[in-house]
């Protein structure tokens, strides 16, 4: 999912390394909860029939991306991974497998993907990579529900092939972690990944507006213990993701 630049790479040495090779690029009801769990925000209310209910798809979810010129302190890196998608060792895990895939292969497929990497200036190291799926139905909540049972049952972590770098990657010390505010309803989680004998952890916030969903995924290359997603960056995508969502379904 996330970028690794060249300047990442000489900066963060054998961690940046480690990210590469870790990194690809980027089933129950969605019934929502009826209370506050530790691995995520459920609904603030009743969403209204019809209300945020667009698909975003083409032109219409790459220009729903955050760009830098909306920033402060960013600089915007265009993303065109090819489509992978890792194979989880255990199956109650693939839900986290799949996040770390790029590209609409998932269960449930997504209808439609873009992305954007963002690398700080302001914090030397810091890199998030912003997704944005679509998805029909209600495959978005389905989503989300399969996330936070996966989070439940794999804390002592999995196993994934298949990824870019075709080295196999252990997951461990998964941990899910108090979700920020926006949308209908975020999930966060940190977990390290371990690849050609160095690790890296990893901090990823996903973020359901309707149908359509943000993942941000953030590390750090320089200070590992310090991958937590910008509040700034999340907030104006957030919010230019819902707003992206009315236009099209007033359009």
């Amino acid at each position: 999912m996330p970028l690794i630049t060249r300047t990442a790479l000489r900066r963060g040495g054998a961690l940046a390394l480690a990210a590469a090779a870790l990194l690809t690029g980027c089933t129950s009801s969605g019934d929502r909860e009826s209370s506050a769990s530790p691995t995520g925000k459920p609904l603030a209310g009743p969403e209204k029939a019809g209300a945020g209910m667009a698909v975003l798809r083409g032109d219409t979810i790459r220009k729903a991306l955050v760009t830098d010129t909306e920033l402060r302190s960013y600089q915007a890196q265009e993303i065109s991974p090819p489509s992978t998608r890792p194979t989880a060792d255990r199956e109650e895990c693939r839900p986290l497998a799949d996040m770390t895939a790029s590209g609409t292969a998932r269960t449930p497929e997504a209808a439609d993907f873009a992305g954007r990497s963002f690398v700080s200036t302001a914090t030397p190291g810091l890199t998030t990579t912003v997704s944005l799926f679509s998805y029909e139905g209600d495959d978005a909540r389905r989503t989300f529900a399969d996330v936070r049972k996966a989070l439940a049952t794999c804390g002592a972590g999995f196993t994934t092939t298949g990824s870019t770098g075709g080295s196999a990657v252990k997951y461990v010390a998964v941990k899910a972690e108090e979700a920020p505010e926006g949308g209908d309803e975020a999930v966060s989680w940190r977990m390290t990944g371990t690849a050609q004998g160095s690790s890296m952890p990893m901090q990823i916030t996903a973020v359901r507006q309707g149908r359509n969903v943000a993942v941000f995924f953030t590390l750090n290359l320089l200070d590992p213990k310090k991958a937590d997603l910008p509040e700034d960056l999340h907030g104006r995508q957030t919010a230019k993701l819902a707003k992206a969502i009315e236009s099209a379904g007033t359009s």
